[in-house]
């Protein structure tokens, strides 16, 4: 049992990566929950072992917003959707459980972490590394953005690099022996070489005829299975700030009263604190600074910040908006050489150095203002235009004219469409929901503003709706036309080169007429182009007797391609190609074996989810198996 086959594993190194199927934001956001206790009700149980609603929520809202930023309003349009909205949250579930089945498994192997681990995993991560080094300040950033104190990242990492050592020992589980790389490098690294005749199929259906008694005799056989979908006829306009902005000047006095507004972007300063835990520590430090005590060795000696602590608690150099406001703010008010009274941050006391100070001339940022500026100034408009077609799109509920005029935009009108091509500009979800499933879906009104991006949205109009139904004959006419049209061409085709192979497998020096060959390609899987041409060459059995082996493939256009197979090339790889391969290879069956792993976990588990919650149903308390 591949169980069974894991125990024993329970050392090895701290790696980068993290349990394939468990991303790193999930650990971060998702293992602190486990961190806290709740009694809420339940949004799963693993074999007895509970996930809170409270966790979920936790770690649904730290994703939410995650993605928020991410993707902007392109995101948040998604929202709307009910669908999309439970299918996040399914997707979020099914995660977590994964996440405690995997817990669950690592305690039983009994992996454990020591501090001096944790310790270095943070030290080493290259994220929180400036030249090589650590950097304090990407490390209180990472706490602060977060929301984490540092002892809850330690215990975040106690639990991430529990499970690594997991994923290490899965690793040194999974081998291949020397005849199996060898083997498999000969096929993936063989090379073919042949030459093609293709077929065009496009050419070959514009010469194809077919009569209205073929079409009617095909709608006849298959009419119930030619169904029209549900489709939509609209108007719409389209207005973004990115469009407005284009319009929007900026004169020289806005940028320079921007630059005396918010000179505090501008600056950079390299700073240096002492963290303490109360008022009484951090005045008692204070005191002593101020007898002429060294702030650096007090910071080594005094500071709860032992990282920045060892290093004189420099912090390093600090742009705006990197550490917590009021921190910046007082150290803004310092001169440099300066050091501050104890400034309360969230509960903890810092006394706060400021070794240098840098200011950026308004010149230097003069082009990155007006860019602020514009954005600031197409934001407003933006915000006013919507207003204003808001209250137009309600007003004049019999044309988009009005609506269009208050935008100063046009409006566009789209063909028929259904739901599964949808016009690009409309493709999001909220505004599909619109057209086909709101009030506006038969026709009369305008659609309220919907979002589709950042400082983005379009109102639409239905113009026609036509239910789902069968396909009179007249509607599927050209659409059985173009099918028979190439199934005769392709039926032409394949005779043509069926044909072809035969004459030439009899008698390879003599062409029979239309073909001509291309000069020789080489095709190999490691340059797979063309996944449905590359499986027909690598089908063709090797050629015999320096003869060249003939057979009929097609591309992933759908041509009919002859194919003259010449020879082929067995690889020969040095031991430093063969290692590489085998390093690919094991990686692969790695893959797979973590993929077999989860499922025998979830095989002999017994997990129950909440289905009324996880789906929004607050209403009920239902839960499935």
């Amino acid at each position: 049992m591949l169980i069974e086959k894991m125990h024993g594993i329970a050392h090895s190194f701290i790696g980068k990566a993290i349990f394939a199927l468990i991303p790193v934001s999930f650990l971060i956001g998702g293992m602190s929950g486990y961190l806290y206790s709740s009694n809420d009700s339940f949004a799963a149980k693993v074999n007895g072992e509970t996930i809170s609603q409270q966790d979920f929520l936790n770690r649904y809202n730290q994703e939410f917003e995650a993605r928020a930023q991410q993707e902007g309003e392109s995101f948040l349009a998604k929202t709307d959707s009910v669908e999309f909205v439970t299918a996040l949250r399914q997707n979020l579930i099914q995660r977590l459980v994964d996440q405690e089945l995997i817990r669950q498994y690592a305690k039983e192997l009994k992996l454990g972490v020591s501090d001096e681990m944790i310790k270095r995993a943070i030290v080493s991560d290259p994220n929180l590394q400036s030249n090589g080094k650590f950097d304090n300040v990407r490390y209180q950033q990472l706490l602060s953005q977060n929301g984490l104190t540092s002892d809850t990242y330690a215990a975040i990492l106690r639990n991430a690099l529990t499970l690594e050592q997991m994923q290490n020992g899965l690793a040194d589980s999974e081998f291949v022996v020397p005849a199996q790389v060898k083997d498999n490098a000969q096929v993936f690294f063989q090379k073919r070489i042949a030459r093609l005749v293709t077929l065009p199929l496009a050419d070959e259906i514009a010469k194809q005829k077919v009569t209205d008694e073929e079409i009617k005799a095909y709608y006849d056989a298959n009419a119930k299975s030619l169904v029209q979908p549900e489709q939509a006829k609209v108007q719409y306009i389209h207005v973004s700030a990115n469009e407005l902005g284009k319009l929007q000047p900026v004169t020289e006095t806005q940028i320079a009263q921007y630059y005396q507004e918010n000179k505090a972007q501008f600056i950079s300063q390299k700073l240096a604190h002492i963290q303490l835990s109360t008022e009484k520590e951090a005045d008692s430090v204070y005191q002593e600074l101020k007898k002429g005590a060294d702030f650096a060795e007090l910071a080594k000696t005094k500071s709860l910040d032992k990282l920045s602590g060892a290093q004189g608690g420099e912090l390093g150099w600090v742009k705006d908006n990197e550490l917590p406001k009021n921190f910046e703010d007082a150290a803004l008010l310092l001169n440099v050489g300066q050091y501050s009274t104890p400034v309360n941050v969230d509960g903890a006391y810092h006394i706060i150095l400021v070794q240098d100070r840098k200011e950026r001339t308004l010149e230097e940022v003069k082009e990155q203002i007006a860019d602020t500026v514009r954005k600031n100034l197409a934001e407003s408009r933006f915000q006013a235009v919507e207003k204003a077609v808001r209250e137009k799109a309600a007003e004049s509920s019999d044309s988009l004219a009005a609506v269009a005029d208050a935008a100063g935009v046009k409006v566009e009108e789209t063909d028929y469409f259904g739901k599964n091509n949808v016009p690009a500009a409309l493709n999001f979800p909220n505004v599909t929901s619109a057209i086909f499933e709101s009030d506006i879906a038969n026709g009369g009104a305008n659609s309220e503003p919907l979002t589709v991006g950042e400082n983005e949205f379009v109102v639409v109009r239905v113009v026609d709706h036509k239910a789902e139904g069968l396909q009179s004959l007249d509607e599927a006419k050209s659409t059985i036309e173009q099918f028979l049209k190439r199934e005769k061409a392709d039926k032409v085709l394949t005779e043509k080169a069926e044909q072809a192979v035969k004459a030439l497998s009899a008698e390879p020096t003599k062409l029979p007429a239309g073909i001509s060959f291309s000069e020789p390609q080489t095709f190999t899987l490691v340059d797979n182009k063309d996944p449905v041409l590359y499986e027909g060459v690598f089908a063709i059995a090797k050629p015999q007797d320096g003869k060249a082996a003939y057979q009929v493939a097609r591309n992933s256009k759908g041509d009919v391609v002859v194919v003259a197979l010449e020879r082929v090339e067995e690889p020969t790889l040095n031991e430093q190609e063969l290692a590489k391969f085998s390093t690919q290879l094991v990686r692969a069956r790695q893959g797979e074996l973590q993929g077999q792993l989860m499922q025998a976990l979830r095989e002999k588990a017994q997990i129950e989810i909440n289905t009324s919650f996880i789906n929004q149903d607050d209403s009920e308390e239902g839960a499935a198996h």
